[in-house]
């Protein structure tokens, strides 16, 4: 068993955010098992992490059932010896009009994004509480706030995230576990190309990056935020702060 000073286990951990997350986790010397029910994303990424492979695991599991988010949560505790963060962050992200939807992909939606979280809480839950408390950070997004044409499945399930977040937080705020929920906005993977211009509709100017997901959730599962529990917070650069009367700032 390695000893390490904290925990993780995330989910949709093999790519995009998810796996940004466990690089910067892992960085900073947490022990951080991923996991992802991609197998071919699994075995990427425990390639590109090999550089932490004292102290990160990858699986392939998936949560949006019980067995898999057993799995992936009690992997952990055997692996490490305790659990200090679930980060809830996989999700299935379809784009179908209302009249139109498939129940399929509606229902495989609300499987990944919301019954996926629940369930890992769930296993969670009882190894924090043994420990003393923990903390369960959910990745949400804006479109559970704003949503858009196209997104219903996903806006929905990502609005039942944050309440659900702000239900577990007072269930589980006695034992010491503190639930928070970030909700990005846009977020590039990759680079920016030279020609492409810069967001119009976002406050500081450009996209965000899974960094900077990946730093607020590091904050998240650290004393500094021990105080912060039932948080919906929004990560988005200003772009669902209001609307700009003006297109460019004032010349002093």
């Amino acid at each position: 068993m390695i000893q390490v000073r904290k925990t993780a286990v995330v989910t949709g951990g093999a790519a995009g955010i998810g796996l940004e997350i466990v690089r910067h986790l892992a960085a900073e010397g947490m022990a951080v098992l991923a996991a992802d029910r991609d197998g071919d994303a699994c075995a990427r990424a425990t390639d590109s992490l090999a550089a932490y492979k004292d102290h990160v695991r990858v699986i392939v599991a998936d949560i949006g059932t019980p067995d898999g988010a057993r799995a992936a949560v009690d992997g952990a505790v055997a692996a490490f010896g305790r659990l200090d963060l679930l980060c809830n962050n996989a999700a299935a992200h379809p784009f179908e009009m209302v009249e139109g939807h498939s129940l399929d992909s509606w229902r495989e939606t609300f499987r990944v994004n919301v019954d996926g979280t629940m369930l890992c809480s769930q296993a969670a839950l009882p190894h924090m509480r043994d420990q003393g408390g923990g903390s369960i950070v959910n990745i949400g997004s804006i479109s559970g706030v704003l949503s858009y044409a196209g997104g219903a499945a996903y806006a929905a399930s990502k609005a039942a995230v944050a309440m659900f977040t702000k239900t577990l937080a007072l269930e589980a705020g006695p034992d010491g576990i503190r639930v928070n929920c970030i909700c990005p906005g846009t977020i590039r993977h990759r680079s920016p190309r030279g020609d492409e211009d810069k967001p119009t509709h976002i406050p500081l100017g450009r996209a965000g990056t899974a960094a900077d997901v990946a730093y607020l959730v590091s904050f998240l599962a650290s004393d500094a935020a021990g105080y912060m529990t039932g948080a919906v917070i929004t990560l988005d650069g200003g772009a669902t702060a209001g609307r700009a009367r003006v297109s460019k700032r004032r010349a002093p």
